[in-house]
């Protein structure tokens, strides 16, 4: 999907925190590399995991998919985070608070005995990368690829809450890059909506990137509509513009 898509894009464009896998190395500008993508929804039904081969950078970039899968969350993660997103179930996933349209989360009520909302997110954000590891290893599995040539993972982790509009404004994902990086061996990054965020953006959409590489025409504007939570709209002035902005 064009989400996934833009972590392996963002590579070629701005920073964000790494994580390095022991012996393992980043190289931005290798001819071609294979790099694994990581996402999930405030809807919490998955880890969405994609493998491509990318070639160039910047603006050139070219992608090759060789493989994607949808890895199950466990029932009891996907209980934990609908705590911390403030919704009792998840039938009120699609407006969790941790999209970004509620306020703070509702209290302790559902919380085990010894256990406050901090404990929560504190183990959650461990297992959350440990399920990320795990759908890292099967889209590999899927494309038949060794995790030992993956060169690159990002992860874009879980996002728990999302507040743009507050002064300042904050969002946060869980799930650990470092652990996803010692579980696969893999060099991972993440961050990527603080990042943003911190560069004065508001942390979403984060797809327009990925937009203009997969879908600009060489010649004329085009719009593309992204349907989720909040609708956004990208307009992508032709390719060649692009170009000789970058």
């Amino acid at each position: 999907t064009p989400t996934c898509f833009f972590f392996f894009f963002r590579l070629c464009f701005l920073p964000a925190a790494a994580a390095r896998a022991e012996g393992g190395a980043l190289r931005r500008r290798a001819m071609s590399k294979l790099v694994i993508g990581l996402m999930s929804g405030t809807s919490a039904d998955g880890v969405d995991a994609c493998l491509v081969r990318l070639t160039g950078h910047g603006f050139g970039t070219k992608c090759e998919t060789l493989g994607f899968v949808t890895h199950p969350l466990p029932a009891s993660l996907r209980r934990d985070l609908f705590l911390l997103f403030g919704t009792q179930s998840e039938k009120g996933a699609g407006q969790s608070k941790g999209g970004g349209e509620g306020d703070d989360a509702n209290d302790d009520a559902d919380v085990a005995p010894g256990e406050d909302l901090v404990d929560v997110l504190c183990r959650s954000n461990v297992q959350v990368a440990q399920v990320f590891a795990e759908a890292a290893r099967a889209v590999a599995r899927q494309a038949d690829v060794a995790l030992s040539q993956v060169q690159l993972i990002g992860s874009h982790g879980q996002t728990v809450r999302h507040r743009p509009q507050d002064r300042p404004g904050s969002t946060l994902q869980i799930g650990d890059i470092s652990v996803v990086a010692q579980l696969t061996g893999v060099t991972t990054i993440g961050d990527f909506r603080p990042a943003d965020m911190a560069a004065g953006g508001q942390g979403a959409p984060l797809v327009p990137l990925s937009d203009a590489l997969l879908f600009a025409s060489p010649t004329k504007p085009r719009l593309l509509l992204n349907i989720g939570g909040i609708s956004n709209i990208t307009l992508l002035p032709p390719a060649q513009f692009l170009l000789d902005q970058s």
